[in-house]
């Protein structure tokens, strides 16, 4: 009994130690239970990095940080990945250190290359270092900060080379600024009339709200009245009128298509024309022979004796003048 005692007593030590080991190691950031390979990195500082920090794949954890040794020019840094991964890793990728966040912590990213071929284990990645997000807002405040003093001095720059011009403008702002009170004070009364007639006509719009509200009513009834559907049938039946009415003077029928169409009609219209012409010479060159008037009533013989005297008495005067 005694034998058996104190072997459960070992066996049960043995397990306590066990999972103790097993516990301090999961803690460390490594799990027992899986197999890793191990391969090297060399930076030249890693500030902040510790033994147990993450080492990721595409930002999934795929290992840790077993150990940092310091080299006299390099540091040498040995990370564990578990063996799962191997086939994801090129023999070209790169392992990156930097911040895995805003609150500081240090981790190694490994970035994976296109080769084909793969690295084996035991063998050195490439490295590199992130810029720090610290570091980029800070070289972005520095730019920034320098883009600013340029501004400044450039503003600086200007106001120096247009002073006496800057000086006159607001000399000149000043005067309109008088100007514009005198005017408001020689013009207040004008101003008094114009508002008071502005209420006076707003106080009329009030008072005729109900004739203003009748007339939209008005207006509403008749729109309501005038369908589109009935306005739409007037103007197709207009237009079918209009089509009629084109349709006839092309045929030449009608009072309007004879007119247009019918050669003969021109040509006397033409002719009568003509003559109308003519006649209106004519009754230009001889009044009398269309026109008679007398007191006493006249003939054609006195009109023919009349012509025959008034040429006697120019030829007796054309002959004494020669």
């Amino acid at each position: 009994m005694k034998i058996r005692r104190e072997f459960k007593i070992g066996v049960f030590a043995v397990i306590v130690i066990a999972v103790a080991w097993w516990g301090i190691k999961w803690l460390g950031g490594q799990n027992v239970l899986l197999t890793s390979d191990i391969y090297y990195v060399y930076f030249d500082n890693v500030s902040g990095l510790q033994e147990s920090s993450r080492v990721t794949l595409r930002g999934v954890e795929v290992g840790n940080v077993r150990d940092i040794e310091l080299l006299k020019d390099k540091v040498k840094v040995e990370i564990a990945i578990e063996s799962v991964y191997a086939d994801m890793l090129p023999v070209n990728s790169v392992a990156e250190i930097g911040s895995s966040s805003l609150m500081g912590g240090l981790e190694i990213a490994i970035v994976q290359g296109d080769s084909e071929e793969l690295i084996t284990p035991g063998a050195t990645f490439e490295s590199r270092v992130k810029p720090d997000m610290l570091d980029l807002l800070t070289d972005k405040g520095a730019q920034l900060m320098d883009g600013l003093n340029e501004t400044v001095s450039g503003v600086n720059t200007l106001l120096g080379d247009n002073g006496e011009t800057i000086t006159a403008l607001i000399a000149n702002l000043e005067t309109v600024s008088v100007s514009i009170d005198n005017l408001i004070k020689t013009s207040s009364k004008d101003i008094k009339s114009a508002l008071s007639d502005v209420r006076g006509f707003t106080t009329m719009l009030a008072n005729n709200t109900a004739n203003m509200e009748s007339i939209i009513s008005s207006l509403n009834h008749f729109a309501g009245e005038l369908s589109e559907e009935q306005l739409v049938t007037k103007l197709t039946a207009a237009v079918e009128s209009l089509n009629g009415v084109l349709a006839a003077i092309d045929n030449g029928t009608g009072s309007a298509g004879k007119l247009i169409y019918d050669v003969e009609l021109y040509n006397s219209l033409t002719e009568a024309g003509n003559n109308l012409g003519l006649l209106l010479e004519d009754l230009k060159a001889n009044p009398m022979r269309y026109v008679h008037f007398s007191l006493f009533g006249t003939s054609e013989d006195k009109i023919a004796k009349k012509q025959a005297k008034a040429a006697e008495r120019a030829a007796k005067k054309a002959a004494k003048e020669n």
